[in-house]
């Protein structure tokens, strides 16, 4: 069941199998999450349904990576020689006048390309004690809403992008990522 005003074309890729050995069933998981996120997103933005007999298509790329290839692109498109949990990489804005322009066209709308690092999510979700999916799946939603246009450098957008990530999460029964939890426990030797 897909209300959304395009057909969604998601390219999900892999660097290493790891991820698999992490989250059973990922790809499925992750395309239900690209699916929510984009739903909320045209749900804020108001995008309805679009006339006529050809119906967009948006391309999403996702890629499941490691930190050495997440350090890389983060070094050469930010500058900054570390990993980072997400990388967001956008294309073309979605809005009504994109969208009905891939329609004319019959070309379709590349939204962007999310890219995602393992070691770094699972060393954050294991010191925020959340389970490595529920982390995932917030990263995942996190990288659709910028891809979206959606930002978060004044107080005001991080509020609506984090709004926004909640609902997403709650439709797909993951608790608010932004609540404050303890960190598990450090066991000592005495």
């Amino acid at each position: 069941m897909n209300n959304l005003p395009f057909s969604l074309d998601l390219a999900i890729s892999f660097q290493n199998d790891s991820w698999h050995s992490l989250v059973s069933d990922i790809e499925q998981k992750a395309e239900e999450v690209v699916l929510c996120a984009l739903e909320k997103i045209c749900q804020k933005l108001n995008l309805p349904l679009l006339d006529g007999d050809v119906t967009p298509i948006v391309e999403i790329s996702l890629l499941f990576a490691g930190d050495a290839q997440v350090r890389e692109l983060n070094r050469d498109y930010r500058g900054k020689n570390q990993p980072t949990n997400v990388l967001s990489f956008p294309d073309t804005p979605l809005d009504q006048t994109e969208l009905a322009d891939a329609m004319r066209m019959s070309e379709p709308l590349l939204l962007g390309d999310i890219v995602l690092a393992q070691e770094t999510m699972v060393q954050e979700a294991r010191f925020q004690n959340k389970d490595v999916w529920n982390h995932t799946a917030h990263l995942i939603a996190h990288g659709v809403l910028h891809l979206a246009g959606f930002d978060h450098m004044e107080e005001n957008e991080a509020e609506e992008m984090e709004n926004l990530e909640i609902m997403i999460l709650k439709s797909l029964h993951i608790a608010n990522p932004y609540e404050v939890s303890d960190p598990p426990r450090q066991e000592t030797l005495d």
